[in-house]
C-alpha cells in the first residue's frame, strides 16, 4: 500500500480519523504479512529439517546398500572359488576313476595270463605225472599197477588251491 503523507497543516477532524483508521489498517495488514512470514519461515524451516533427515536417512540406506552390494560380491566371489574347486576336484576324482579302471585292466589281464600259466603248469604237471607213474608201473611190473604202488598220486588227489599252496595228499589229515 502506498503511504501518503500529508502535510503539517490543520487538518479536519474526519481526515485525521481517515488517516488513524488507514494506519491502523496499514499495521494490522503489516502484522498479518509478518505472521504470515513467519509461518511460512516455520514451515519452510520444517521442510528443510525434514528434508536433511530424509537426504541423511537416503544416504545411510545408499550406504547400506554399497555394504550388502560389496558382501554380495565377496560371497560371490567366495561361491566362484568354491565352485573352481569342485570342478577341480571333479577333474581330478574322474582322473583317478580313469587310472583305477585302467590299473584294474592291467591287474585283470595279468591274473588272467597267471591263471593260464598257472593251468598249463597244472595240465603238464598232471601229463608229467601219469607219465611218471607209467614208467614206475613199468618196472616194477603188473603187480604194483595199485594205487599203493605208485610213488607219486595222481593229479585229482592233491590239494592244489590251499591257502600256503602247499600239496598236501588226501590221506594226510590236513591242519587249519
Amino acid at each position: 500500500m502506498a503511504t501518503q503523507y500529508y502535510s503539517a497543516q490543520p487538518t479536519s477532524p474526519e481526515i485525521i480519523k481517515k488517516v488513524e483508521q488507514e494506519i491502523v489498517r496499514e499495521a494490522k495488514n503489516e502484522e498479518k504479512a509478518l505472521k504470515n512470514a513467519v509461518k511460512d519461515l516455520n514451515h519452510t524451516e520444517k521442510d528443510a529439517h525434514k528434508a536433511q533427515k530424509s537426504a541423511a536417512k537416503a544416504e545411510k540406506i545408499f550406504e547400506n546398500s554399497e555394504k550388502r552390494e560389496q558382501k554380495t560380491l565377496k560371497d560371490v566371489y567366495k561361491a566362484e572359488n568354491t565352485h573352481n574347486i569342485a570342478v577341480s576336484n571333479i577333474h581330478q576324482a574322474q582322473h583317478n576313476v580313469e587310472v583305477k579302471k585302467q590299473t584294474l585292466e592291467h591287474t585283470n589281464e595279468a591274473l588272467k595270463a597267471k591263471a593260464q600259466r598257472v593251468e598249463a603248469a597244472m595240465k603238464a604237471n598232471d601229463e608229467h605225472t601219469k607219465e611218471r607213474n607209467v614208467r614206475l608201473n613199468a618196472l616194477r611190473g603188473p603187480a604194483a599197477s595199485t594205487e599203493a604202488g605208485m610213488v607219486v598220486p595222481q593229479s585229482g588227489e592233491q590239494d592244489v588251491h590251499n591257502a600256503g599252496n602247499t600239496v598236501i595228499p588226501p590221506s594226510a589229515p590236513s591242519v587249519n
